[in-house]
């Protein structure tokens, strides 16, 4: 075909979770390490969420993965449209997802997105006939507070996700302390170890 660049749906690919079209891990670091050397040089504040569905597994399994791919698709539709241009969403991987809110004013902006996020995931989904509702548990992480790498940032919120779900799901956990830290290293080590 004249005209046509087969380089960039390549590209898309390399760089895009396909069944959302939402970034993947590699575009969300390397935003997330351009937020965090920006905001070392201005001085502002960086958050990390990591957020996974409550009850998909259940949806999943009950109703295949077609639908469960379809509630995928309007999850990452409702987090694109609830945040600002340039924050960032990205599918993980399964039903996780992380959000990047760079040049937040301060932790209570952050809780103000994060409970914006908990509102809109929690809004029932219309998929083939079914009218199907999950929550989400979010975990945050804050640059300088909680660490000054990506790779720290992302682990805490991971942490501070593992609370979430321990607090009774469907609530929002900031990450809190070392002891939380090794308390629940164990649960999330094989995570980190691909």
């Amino acid at each position: 075909m004249e005209g046509y660049n087969y380089e960039d749906p390549i590209r898309f690919m390399a760089f895009h979770d396909m069944l959302t079209k939402l970034p993947n891990r590699n575009i969300f670091n390397d935003r997330l390490t351009m937020a965090l050397n920006h905001a070392k040089r201005e001085g502002f504040l960086v958050a990390v969420m990591y957020l996974d569905l409550d009850g998909f597994k259940p949806i999943n399994d009950s109703y295949g993965h077609e639908v469960g791919d379809m509630l995928l698709k309007e999850v990452a539709n409702r987090l694109t449209r609830c945040l600002r241009k340039e924050d960032t969403v990205a599918r993980i991987g399964g039903d996780e997802f992380t959000i990047l809110v760079p040049k937040a004013d301060s932790s209570e902006h952050i809780l103000i997105v994060a409970r914006k996020i908990l509102k809109v995931v929690q809004k029932p989904v219309e998929v083939k006939d079914l009218k199907l509702q999950v929550t989400t548990s979010i975990g945050i992480a804050i640059y300088p507070q909680h660490g000054s790498s990506a790779e720290i940032l992302l682990k805490r919120a991971d942490i501070a996700l593992y609370r979430a779900k321990e607090q009774g799901k469907n609530n929002i956990q900031f990450y809190t302390n070392a002891q939380l830290e090794k308390r629940l290293a164990k649960k999330i080590r094989r995570r980190w170890q691909k």
